[in-house]
């Protein structure tokens, strides 16, 4: 009689021993072990278990099958319809902080599937600026200028990129400012708001440009006589007269009450970034760039709590140069209605 079949009558006729780190048979052929059980998964290249056996992870009810072989086995986390959103929002919702892609720390433990398969639990909107961007109706965006600006795709760059463009520099303030009023979110207790953009300045020197991207309510003149309006609320990454060269400030704001705080992240001139925030009900607002937390505003009273849509502003502060703001992408999830 084999020790496989022992081991099968012996698992029958009385309960396995406890779990532990060591993992531990309860079925086995002469192929090696078909079933076991433990604390923690067999490693990659292990021997002695079959094709096809179910590794029972008591620590947190989990189950893994091998789909190597015995010389060398590979146990893999089986995924059931109650965990497979689980799964793939922990695992595949974003890239890396340094690349390209969405960052970890705002979107690994978010919603975005689950909303986007059910509208019912929040708002969802990506754009990769890959279709048709008509600079004379807008699509849907409201572009407002100050003598000059327009928006348009950018035709030298893989990916699609929009660009949001002064369109001149005769004098101070002239340029664009763009929303997507019908792309609408608004913070509230138990609500979360994540937003990220990949993006580059082609001037951000302390007296040359203006720039703002982010959320803010609707509003004609985001940025008016170099400085950010004050009658709306908003969460902005933003550069005006009073930036430093080649920094981004930040601005959280419940109509005039207003937290704003300067020099959060660095830019080059015509490198992309990723500038980013999460929105945690209306208690803070923390802001990320390169996928890196570089502050959080959290005086409750400076909180936005209304409606707020997607907001681009690209104006001159000087008279030298277009002001340009490429946007690679941009991500705006808000979880839960």
């Amino acid at each position: 009689m084999s020790i496989y079949s022992k081991l099968e009558r012996q698992a029958r006729a009385t309960p396995a021993p406890a779990a532990e780190t060591a993992v531990r048979p309860l079925e086995a052929t002469e192929d090696g072990w078909t079933r076991c059980y433990g604390t923690t998964v067999p490693a990659d290249a292990g021997t002695g278990y079959a094709p096809g056996c179910e590794f029972l992870d008591i620590a947190n009810g989990a189950r893994y099958i091998n789909e190597g072989s015995a010389a060398s086995c590979d146990f893999n986390k089986v995924n059931t319809t109650a965990n497979v959103l689980t799964q793939i929002e922990a695992d595949d919702l974003a890239g890396t902080a340094t690349g390209v892609g969405p960052s970890p720390l705002i979107w690994d433990d978010s919603k975005w599937l689950e909303v986007v398969l059910d509208p019912t639990k929040g708002v969802a909107y990506f754009d990769d600026f890959m279709g048709p961007v008509d600079g004379t109706t807008g699509d849907g965006y409201t572009i407002t200028q100050v003598t000059s600006g327009a928006i348009s795709t950018v035709a030298d760059e893989e990916g699609g990129v929009l660009l949001v463009d002064s369109g001149g520099h005769t004098s101070a303030d002239d340029g664009v400012n763009v929303q997507l009023t019908n792309c609408m979110v608004k913070p509230a207790a138990g609500r979360t708001i994540r937003f990220e953009a990949r993006v580059k300045f082609n001037d951000n020197s302390a007296n040359t440009s203006q720039f703002a991207i982010g959320l803010a309510g609707i509003d004609t003149t985001v940025i008016a006589a170099g400085v950010l309006d004050d009658t709306v609320d908003k969460a902005l990454w933003f550069h005006h007269a009073a930036t430093t060269a080649d920094k981004m400030s930040v601005c959280a704001a419940r109509t005039s009450a207003e937290d704003i705080d300067a020099d959060k992240a660095t830019t080059v001139d015509d490198t992309y970034i990723k500038l980013g925030f999460v929105i945690n009900g209306i208690t803070n607002v923390q802001w990320y760039a390169n996928g890196v937390l570089v502050h959080t505003s959290d005086v409750a009273a400076n909180i936005p709590n209304a409606v707020m849509c997607l907001t681009f502003v690209a104006q001159v502060e000087g008279t030298s140069a277009d002001s340009e703001m490429s946007v690679d992408w941009v991500r705006l999830l808000q979880e839960g209605r």
